[in-house]
């Protein structure tokens, strides 16, 4: 094997590919050196007696120069001596435990094995109960230490003795349902001392034919983490010409997880979640299950907000009277699907603000899922406190809210619940089920309020369905209704009417329906896709409102397309006055190219009660590798005229970043939004993008540019961190380095980490590694002779840093300019000093003699 000399990077494509090419191969080889070392025994034997007979190694495939090196010592030895060892327990290459697992010599063998225990097959994931309908298992016969590969095919066993991990391959087959994913609380982690700020700011402006308006908004979320402590504060800053700015804090809390319960623990300006009663906002403090800590659990989901903008707009979520979400959005269809909702219930409003002052509001249920807990299991909520709605001149009694579920039967779970006030008292009895068709519960509410001088009492039923299709997509469909006498009051009904400075509600709630539908059609979406969103709500002695929208969504060739509709009607006061609207929109667009990011040109028009509007334009990423999206639209609208609008988003390493602008008739505009996160922690200060509720943080200590896999736009700053956005909490998380690009002088040990955060924790992915000078040395002995294959190569402290391949060459990454190292090959060993000249960075690596001294 040989290898050209002259390195050196020029301008020619070419030249620099066979540069990369040619250290490729170095790096490959050294890597399989390094894989040949690796097999040597972490502990050698200690006892001659305890001596096996080392099995025969075919060596004869390793072609080169003769060699007197031994390689069969190399590649047969033990790995382990009979021990307790503390190791890191793998199921299928994912981290389930940290577990003391004895090692025994197995008579049979004579080799040293891992000793598995029944807990230690459950912790696996393994189902017992199928091993034992197979015979292959028997309870009423246990055994202290339980062959896997005999008791299951092709299950196997791999000890790291270097890493201390224990690794077990086990068929799919073998495995239970119900573990995917779980992670023993042992491995479950705290995090790091951090304090955070995650922003979101828009700015519009907007200047007409009579005055110019300027509206801002900053949302926050702040985190600090002390130890197994999290504070969290979501709050949100206005302003905009003529009205005054204002301030709101909408939660603030401390919170800790209650591992023994599996649970949490708040205490502030929080929300109650409970799944009988709608949630309200109180201060006080709350102790309440977190499914997220079971294994294979049920999640909640998040609402997607659809719509359509005729102009550069901006869009406003509220929920509870607290905007939950500000973005900036271009001409044509939007969906927002990353918005944090307070509580559990409670309508989100949808306000889209158009370039020209237009105002247009719609409102989208946001209810919550049928009850349903797994057999044996209990889902708890206590909360305890005053009411403090965000809402001026609202009464605030002391309120304590309760509710628990219990798995009957693996398909039947029942609910009972509790709320009481200040002259109320509500009681709330449930069922939900299980069945084929999907998810269905049932609940009764009984209430009792007292205010002004008037008792009320009334019931209220309601009934949940849910059902998730796993066949196509991800899709989930929703549909609920409740029915409630005139009598009946929530405990937000009840504070309003004891609220003096209040005007009276003009009418209690009589039925309510809510539909959510999205679907993929089509194995592979070949159909399309589909969405429902549906809502009546009405009330005694009045009206009502009633909201629909529904759209199709699908591709023909290259071009995709977009159909949708939305209506909303006031129903007035009962007696007449109702209004409606109905809205039809369609989008096409399709790709002028054949390149993968080739640009898209796209039509959008709209119909409505207030006019048509038609916009085309081009969209698109500047190159093939840019994240920085652009979009040019021009159109015109009946009620509008003409307009124009330009829009360009980039993503970053520290914030998301998006500008538009708009020109139409009487008026231009311009906005702003920008979004991300500072992040303060034991390395320094880091910006980074819009961080999640439990997020963590890459160290590679003195690498700056450093990329993380599968996360757009993340790398590490000056001070060696990157920020990840988010983690799954109790969960493996994979956190791999981008190391394609990190240079031939930086060396990562080991570029993939594995993180289980506790719920809000931010976690530490640290990675070590050196950086240096990447030097082939040419090994020669005190004659000169040049050493054999198998030579290994140390530094002063005997850590091995590479072995000679068959042309007596090996590969090294230097941090000193000038040393000494030790050659070692059969029964010798030599000491070889080396002294660097001047580094030329324009080489990937450098060449040198090495020899040993006389």
């Amino acid at each position: 094997m040989s290898f050209s000399s002259g390195n050196r990077p020029t301008h020619c494509a070419g030249q620099r590919l066979r540069a990369h090419t040619a250290t490729a191969s170095l790096l490959k080889l050294s890597a399989l050196s390094l894989a040949v070392v690796a097999a040597l025994p972490a502990l050698a034997e200690q006892h001659a007696s305890d001596a096996q007979q080392l099995e025969a190694f075919n060596t004869t495939f390793l072609q080169g120069a003769p060699s007197s090196v031994d390689l069969q010592l190399l590649l047969s030895a033990n790995s382990v001596l009979p021990g307790n060892y503390r190791v890191d327990l793998y199921s299928n290459e994912v981290l389930v435990g940290r577990r003391d697992v004895d090692f025994n010599r197995n008579p049979a063998t004579g080799r040293v094995e891992p000793c598995l225990t029944l807990e230690l097959l459950q912790q696996l994931g393994i189902d017992m109960n199928k091993l034992q309908a197979q015979g292959k298992f028997d309870p009423n016969a246990p055994q202290s230490c339980y062959d896997l590969p005999a008791m299951i095919e092709q299950a196997s066993l791999r000890y790291d003795a270097a890493r201390l991990q224990l690794a077990a391959s086990v068929p799919q087959v073998a495995m239970q349902r119900g573990i995917r994913g779980y992670v023993d609380p042992a491995l479950w982690d705290d995090g790091v001392p951090a304090a955070f700020i995650n922003y979101q700011f828009n700015s519009s402006r907007s200047a007409g034919e009579t005055d110019t308006r300027i509206a801002n908004n900053l949302g926050l979320r702040n985190g600090i983490n002390l130890g197994a402590w999290r504070f969290r504060n979501e709050s949100n800053f206005t302003s905009s010409t003529g009205r005054p700015s204002t301030f709101k804090s909408n939660r603030s809390y401390l919170q800790h997880d209650v591992t023994a319960i599996k649970g949490q623990f708040s205490a502030g300006d929080i929300f109650s979640d409970t799944d009988l009663f709608d949630s309200v906002r109180y201060r006080g403090v709350k102790l309440a299950s977190d499914e997220g800590m079971r294994a294979d659990s049920e999640r909640g989901y998040a609402p997607i907000i659809r719509g359509v903008a005729q102009t550069n707009a901006t869009v406003e979520i509220r929920q509870n009277n607290y905007i939950l979400y500000t973005a900036s959005v271009p001409p044509g269809p939007f969906e927002i699907s990353d918005i944090y909702p307070s509580g559990s219930n409670g309508d989100l409003q949808i306000t889209i603000i158009e370039a020209d002052g237009r105002r247009r509001v719609t409102t989208q249920a946001f209810s919550s899922l049928p009850i349903m807990v797994r057999e044996g299991q209990v889902k708890y909520s206590v909360s305890a406190g005053q009411y403090n709605s965000n809402t001026d001149g609202m009464a605030t009694p002391n309120i304590l809210s309760s509710t628990l579920a219990y798995g009957i039967s693996s398909n039947l779970t029942g609910i009972i619940g509790v709320q009481a006030s200040d002259n109320y008292k509500a009681l709330s009895l449930g069922a939900g089920k299980n069945t084929a068709l999907g998810a269905v519960s049932f609940d009764v509410t009984h209430s009792s309020s007292r205010a002004q001088g008037q008792t009320t009492q009334g019931n209220s039923v309601r009934a949940l369905y849910a059902k998730t299709f796993t066949g196509t997509d991800t899709n989930f469909t929703l549909a609920a209704y409740r029915y409630s006498t005139e009598g009946f009051r929530t405990l937000t009904d009840h504070v309003q009417d004891l609220s003096s400075d209040l005007e009276r509600r003009p009418g209690n709630s009589k039925t309510r329906t809510d539909l959510t539908i999205n679907q993929s059609m089509g194995r592979n979406r070949e159909l399309g896709s589909l969405y429902v969103n549906a809502s009546d709500q009405r009330y005694w002695n009045r009206g009502g409102s009633q909201s629909f929208s529904a759209g199709y969504s699908n591709n023909w060739g290259e071009a995709s397309y977009n159909i949708g509709v939305t209506r909303s009607k006031d129903l007035g006061d009962g007696f007449g006055g109702s209004s409606s609207d109905t809205q039809l929109n369609l989008s096409v667009s399709f790709p002028l190219g054949s390149r993968a990011r080739a640009p898209r040109a796209f039509i959008t028009t709209s119909t409505q009660k207030g006019g048509d509007s038609t916009q085309v334009g081009v969209n698109g990423y500047l190159s093939e590798t840019s994240d920085t999206f652009y979009s040019v639209q021009g159109g015109n609208s009946s009620s509008g005229g003409n307009s124009a609008s330009a829009n360009l988003n980039t993503r970053t390493s520290v914030a998301d970043i998006t500008l538009g602008y708009s020109q139409g008739r009487g008026y231009d505009s311009q906005n702003l939004n920008v979004a991300g996160s500072v992040v303060a922690h034991e390395g320094g200060i880091n910006l980074g993008q819009t961080v999640g509720e439990t997020f963590a943080l890459a160290q590679v200590p003195g690498v700056k540019g450093a990329k993380i896999s599968s996360y757009s736009g993340v790398e590490t700053g000056r001070n060696g961190y990157a920020v990840i956005p988010s983690a799954q909490p109790y969960r493996v998380n994979w956190i791999s380095l981008d190391t394609r690009e990190l240079g031939g002088d930086i060396e990562i040990d080991n570029a993939t980490q594995q993180l289980v955060p506790r719920r809000g924790a931010v976690v530490v992915a640290r990675y070590t590694g050196k950086s240096g000078r990447r030097v082939q040395f040419e090994l020669f002995d005190e004659q000169g002779g040049m050493i054999p294959f198998g030579a290994s190569l140390e530094d002063a402290s005997g850590k091995q840093l590479a072995i000679s391949d068959p042309n007596g060459k090996a590969l090294v990454l230097l941090e000193e300019d000038q040393g000494s190292l030790t050659i070692k090959w059969g029964e010798r060993q030599c000491s070889a000093p080396y002294n660097l000249p001047e580094r030329d960075k324009a080489l990937n690596y450098e060449r040198q003699r090495l020899v040993c001294q006389p």
